[in-house]
């Protein structure tokens, strides 16, 4: 499955980039967690730092991964208590890490079949979300943001009686969806690949000031200024004046 082998017409590994990435949109604990900012305001780019996570470790070099099933599970797991505070009681870190060895094990031997379904069954799933009316977490990255501006009451509402049919037609490929075409190109699934995960790009973190070199001195600390009854002024922005 290495990139050397492969044209880039004709790239197993760029369509497993494309079931990972179809599976991480569509399950529900990490969508959920990222479109709650469970992670904080870098919950967006957490989510994108597990997918290149599992990329660093599934690399499409070697038909073997660099670790094991078990290990995908508990580090799936481990990540999202850390990273986002959710304790899976599902254990759906094991179907998601299943899927992804599968995929990888089935890319690895040049059979796509399963990857794509997974692609295919994801799209499926988002356009039935859009047809419903539900405000969508996921874009591609490219498009302007023209969501509807619905309540996030109904929205809810209406994500969770998504959330079930997005489940079973993502971790389970051979459902009603089979129907769809198992092929896909390899432009069109480095495309998919290559879009955000949840949203537009993660946000900027502010820009701190450069840390003191060693041996640098320490820059002085302003002296407070002391009042007649010996209490330290306290120096406020001055406001402009009301207009």
């Amino acid at each position: 499955m290495s990139a050397e082998e492969t044209s880039p017409n004709n790239n197993p590994y760029t369509s497993f980039q494309a079931g990972v990435t179809a599976t991480l949109r569509t399950w529900s604990a990490l969508k959920t967690a990222v479109d709650q900012s469970w992670g904080g305001t870098d919950s967006t780019a957490k989510a994108e730092d597990l997918r290149r996570n599992i990329f660093v470790h599934f690399d499409g070099q070697s038909p073997n991964p660099k670790m094991t099933l078990y290990e995908l599970e508990d580090n799936l797991g481990a990540y999202m208590e850390e990273e986002f505070g959710v304790v899976l009681e599902d254990e759906s870190e094991r179907e998601v890490a299943d899927l992804i060895w599968r995929m990888y094990e089935c890319c690895a031997k040049g059979d796509c079949t399963l990857a794509n379904q997974v692609v295919m069954n994801a799209i499926q799933a988002e356009e039935q979300l859009k047809g419903s009316g539900v405000k969508s977490v996921i874009k591609n990255g490219h498009d302007d943001d023209d969501d509807d501006n619905d309540d996030d009451e109904d929205d809810d509402d209406a994500m969770n009686d998504n959330e079930d049919s997005m489940n079973s037609s993502t971790t389970t490929p051979n459902n009603e969806a089979a129907t769809i075409p198992t092929t896909t190109t390899s432009s069109s699934a480095l495309e998919y690949s290559s879009g955000y995960l949840f949203g537009g790009p993660p946000k900027p973190k502010k820009e701190l000031p450069p840390p003191r070199q060693l041996g640098e001195a320490e820059p002085e600390k302003p002296i407070p200024e002391i009042d007649d009854d010996g209490f330290a002024m306290v120096v406020t922005k001055k406001k402009g004046a009301r207009r």
